[in-house]
């Protein structure tokens, strides 16, 4: 059976998704198409250019890419992306989305217009970067006329691309509300409002979808780093448990 699969962001909790991924290919379920944002957009982007999902959680555990962030003087953004994307130039072999051997589309917002954009063609690792540019902590990124942000501000599980498609539309949400017992540090501040704010743009898109997956991640916070091997086991318990009936 075919599966259609929309990723939500959720920063260091996406790698539930690649246990997801897992736990699908293991059931004999094929993933035809991703549509994904932020951490979702990441991990479709690695899947559909060819990475098993062993290859996914061992690039996350080896934690190469947190050289490419650097900190900036603050004007649009604590943190520049520029230096991920060579990271990404070295570690995908497609740069453009027409190159990638499973379909993807990837959600980010234009800043400028305030419009949500889909990505399927032409260059990919900018729109790719742009949906992951955290406002208040990443900058920016500058594609064509647009200045790009993360695509979950206004849809943080983007169904709209698979809708129509062949097979079932599976989305996968790694956002649990889960109440802070303390709050540390401003970046603790900022992805906790931000991962409130976006959950008023995905119930409604919940009811579009044949299956939701919510991995069990109360207690996992959005930069649970050193927790990666419990979330990706906790997203393929979960879709192991939802996704028996489906399996051939």
């Amino acid at each position: 059976m075919k599966v259609n699969l929309a990723l939500s962001g959720g920063a260091v909790r996406g790698v539930a998704h690649i246990g997801v991924i897992k736990a699908l290919e293991e059931l004999g379920l094929q993933v035809a198409k991703v549509s994904g944002v932020s951490a979702g957009a990441l991990v479709g982007a690695f899947y559909c250019d060819g990475y098993t999902p062993q290859e996914m959680l061992k690039v996350v555990k080896s934690r190469d890419w947190l050289r490419y962030l650097k900190p900036v003087v603050p004007r649009l953004g604590l943190i520049s992306l520029e230096g991920a994307e060579k990271y990404l130039r070295k570690m995908l072999s497609a740069e453009n989305f027409e190159e990638l051997p499973k379909k993807l589309t990837v959600g980010a917002v234009d800043i400028k217009s305030g419009s949500t954009l889909f990505f399927d063609r032409g260059y990919l690792l900018l729109p790719l970067l742009g949906s992951c540019a955290l406002p208040g902590i990443f900058e920016p990124i500058k594609y064509k006329h647009y200045l790009l942000v993360d695509g979950g501000i206004t849809n943080n599980l983007p169904v709209e691309p698979l809708l129509g498609e062949e097979g079932l539309l599976v989305g996968v949400d790694v956002n649990p509300n889960t109440p802070l017992e303390k709050v540390g540090n401003i970046f603790q501040i900022l992805m906790r409002s931000f991962l409130l704010s976006v959950r008023s743009n995905v119930d409604k898109r919940r009811e579009l979808c044949h299956v939701v997956i919510e991995p069990d991640l109360q207690g996992y916070t959005s930069l649970s780093l050193l927790r990666v091997e419990e979330i990706y086991r906790l997203g393929y318990e979960k879709t192991i448990s939802l996704m028996k009936p489906y399996a051939r």
